[in-house]
């Protein structure tokens, strides 16, 4: 192995390893855009993203928030109800979406025929 060939490695470890890592802050900024979109009741009741956290290079995002609801009678403050939801990745494509919280968006169990 001749030394250009040494130096280019040297110098292309780096970069692939800075490509995992642009994935995992790319997936993030993904799945908070989708949020944002799949929230139904943006005019009503805002949502304000509060954290967010992915799992090795980004293939798990939960992205976590509140939403202000209007106060009800008698009271006279807004209310912060939590709001979070899971974004699947495979790479940089977004596999799958789903709501944890809070329970009205949250999809439902299925019941067990069992029972």
């Amino acid at each position: 192995m001749n030394t250009r060939s040494r130096l280019l490695l040297a110098f292309s470890f780096p970069l692939m390893l800075m490509a995992g890592c642009t994935s995992y802050y790319r997936n993030v900024e993904t799945c908070k855009d989708k949020v944002r979109a799949e929230y139904p009741e943006a005019a009503s009741a805002p949502l304000k993203i509060t954290g967010s956290g992915a799992a090795y290079h980004g293939s798990r995002v939960v992205v976590r928030g509140v939403i202000a609801t209007p106060p009800t009678a008698p009271a006279t403050r807004k209310t912060d109800v939590p709001a979070a939801a899971e974004c699947t990745f495979s790479e940089t494509t977004l596999t799958g979406f789903r709501w944890l919280a809070p329970e009205k968006l949250a999809p439902k169990p299925a019941a067990d025929e069992d029972e």
